[in-house]
């Protein structure tokens, strides 16, 4: 970690005053006679210094849809429960199915959305708006949050990407990326924790790589003659961060090797537990979004259970309780809960109806989500369904709460519209409404 050396005077949201800035840079400077770090290097450092300021947002999602019967909303009096035994938790009153003994044991830290209610049941048409806030549009292809949150919190200088993604989907057709924001704004993709992707290993020398990145400067400055500013900008641009990443001494925040066995133990040693100790490590670096996957090691039906759910949701839960668990546990513990909001959610719950291998189908219409840190209130629990779990009886929340909500913690404003390279605007909330004011 990057100890700060620049004490310039920051507002809420990290921004500096250009003078107060070049005051703290000449200090230096003028005690050693000699700046012995050039304006860039400074730049950078205190770029990763001011981004630990703002607020980061890490998303577990279970991809496939979780049963809130198997996890945070059972209803043990009804015959939709099926043979999921419940267990008491730190929240008085409040019970989870048997599968999550290490979330039910910190159940006070976090607070629970049980009236979750959308209008689609479809796997495509759910993540679409679950993850962007939009509702399909065959016309424009919205970007997903993480892209979203990347866009409004860039800045060039940092060496790591903004939005890092832990794990892939199950289905690759139904994945949402950065849309109409573009390449620059997609995540950096880590599909398996603690292993970097080959095309991010430097094969020569650092200074190798930077003499034919001189020489091809040179070369795109006389393309650039010819009327190709904006196509070698572009390309600059791009080549520049990417050096920067793969010469940074930050790479060594995707080595998990640096963390102690017993908390690695304590996370699970599977995709998605090592994938939220990664995540924690990102955002300690800096990084303002992280999503971490979970669809099981063993199957590929994922959260998605069809068929068999008797048997493949208790190992689902298995994986998720320890690293969820873990994950707000290490957080707190280091002190970085307040300015991390960590949410749990997939794209819709499963049917009260039960069939008979166990299955549940898609239910749309009282679902769950979890969330704790970054002010959000602890030991929470909004909203109610029915003794059968059919229908939401108490404070149904919808998609552009839940964005809003999300906002407010990030410090961005909802309202806010950005331009599409098309120069179409559009707001960081679809229809926004307020945030979910029962968790602050």
């Amino acid at each position: 970690m990057i100890t700060p050396f620049l004490q310039a005077w920051a507002d809420r949201r990290g921004n500096v005053r250009r003078r107060d800035f070049i005051k703290q840079l000449s200090i230096p400077a003028a005690a050693s006679g000699v700046c012995q770090l050039s304006w860039r290097d400074m730049l950078i450092a205190q770029a990763a210094e001011l981004r630990k300021k703002q607020k980061s947002m890490i998303l577990l999602w279970m991809d496939g849809g979780p049963s809130q019967f198997e996890t945070f909303n059972p209803k043990p009096d009804s015959q939709n429960q099926g043979p999921a035994k419940t267990i008491s938790t730190k929240l008085p009153g409040t019970a989870f199915a048997e599968f999550w003994p290490k979330v039910a044991n910190i159940a006070d830290q976090i607070s629970f959305i049980r009236s979750m209610k959308t209008g689609e049941a479809d796997h495509f048409r759910a993540i679409k708006l679950v993850r962007t806030g939009y509702p399909i549009n065959p016309t424009i292809a919205y970007p997903t949050w993480g892209s979203v949150v990347a866009h409004e919190r860039f800045e060039a200088a940092f060496e790591l990407p903004a939005f890092v993604r832990i794990g892939d989907p199950r289905i690759k057709t139904r994945d949402v990326n950065s849309g109409v924001l573009g390449a620059r704004y997609d995540s950096f993709k880590i599909k398996q924790p603690g292993e970097l992707p080959d095309d991010v290993r430097l094969r020569l020398e650092s200074d190798v790589l930077h003499r034919r990145l001189g020489l091809t400067d040179a070369l795109d400055a006389e393309f650039a003659k010819t009327g190709a500013d904006d196509v070698v900008k572009e390309k600059r641009d791009i080549y520049n961060r990417t050096s920067r990443f793969l010469t940074s001494p930050r790479l060594k925040t995707f080595d998990l090797a640096e963390e102690p066995a017993p908390l690695r133990d304590a996370y699970g040693h599977t995709r998605f537990g090592q994938g939220c100790l990664l995540a924690r490590r990102l955002v300690e670096e800096g990084v303002s979004f992280v999503e971490v996957f979970s669809h099981g090691d063993s199957y590929d039906a994922g959260w998605d259970t069809h068929k068999a759910g008797f048997r493949d949701t208790p190992k689902l839960c298995g994986e998720a309780d320890p690293a969820f668990a873990t994950l707000v546990t290490d957080l707190k513990d280091r002190g970085m809960l307040d300015d991390t909001l960590v949410v749990w959610m997939g794209e819709f719950g499963r049917t009260p109806k039960l069939k008979k291998d166990g299955g549940r189908d898609h239910y749309a219409k009282g679902w769950i989500t979890a969330m704790t840190g970054g002010g959000v209130q602890p030991g929470r629990v909004l909203g109610a369904t029915d003794k059968d779990g059919i229908d939401v009886t108490e404070r149904p929340v919808d998609i552009p709460e839940l964005f809003t909500t999300f906002c407010h913690v990030l410090a961005l404003d909802h309202e806010h519209e950005y331009v599409t390279p098309e120069d179409q605007p559009l707001k960081l909330v679809n229809k926004g409404g307020k945030k979910i004011e029962e968790l602050f």
